[in-house]
């Protein structure tokens, strides 16, 4: 339940989640602790779905807000649509991926392969699990390939993105061992198909 006392401002948001980047460094577990803890306040804020700018997101065209960005850190409000799966691709950079309101199936991956063969990939599972309010997965090299679904209505994310996302990225087919590179936005509900020719 939103905390109606809590104002605490995106801009104050967004400068604590930067010292607690800079306070992590190297660490993950410490970043993924020290940003739970620089965005909570803004997660509990009660007019939390009100505030933002539009923006053109990737994978979720429903409702994609930016709340904070300048060039080096963003901080993104989204609502993920139910009844399809986001298929697994990457940044290129890291991502903490919050979920403010309802629940989320995500799934992280890293690489197997060494990616020398051409639209070849094989995926190795670091983590799948359901993560509720108040929780989040940290999607960073080398583990930064992603998968994810809304298990629920009105689930909401905030994302926190340390640097600019691609214009374009790798979508994975797991069970074909496949690798696309396409444009972003390019494979929204289902894997990529499997490049011709492409074998391991």
């Amino acid at each position: 339940m939103p905390d109606t006392t809590a104002k605490v401002s995106i801009r104050d948001t967004a400068k604590a989640v930067i010292r607690a980047i800079d306070d992590a460094g190297e660490n993950p577990t410490k970043l993924r602790q020290g940003i739970l803890e620089a965005t909570d306040p803004l997660r509990r804020r009660a007019d939390l779905l009100d505030l933002g700018t539009k923006r053109l997101a990737n994978h979720i065209e429903a409702n994609s807000k930016h709340l904070y960005y300048d060039g080096e850190l963003s901080i993104t409000l989204d609502r993920v649509p139910t009844g399809r799966v986001i298929p697994p691709h990457d940044h290129g950079l890291w991502e903490a991926v919050l979920v403010c309101t309802g629940s989320l199936q995500h799934a992280i991956y890293q690489r197997a392969d060494d990616g020398s063969v051409e639209g070849y990939a094989e995926l190795e599972l670091v983590e799948d699990r359901v993560i509720q309010p108040g929780d989040l997965a940290l999607v960073i090299p080398p583990a930064e390939i992603h998968s994810f679904e809304a298990l629920e209505e009105d689930t909401w994310l905030i994302n926190v993105v340390g640097g600019n996302y691609r214009a374009h990225r790798n979508y994975f087919n797991i069970e074909a061992q496949t690798v696309v590179y396409a444009k972003a936005g390019t494979y929204r509900a289902s894997p990529p198909p499997a490049p011709v020719g492409a074998t391991a």
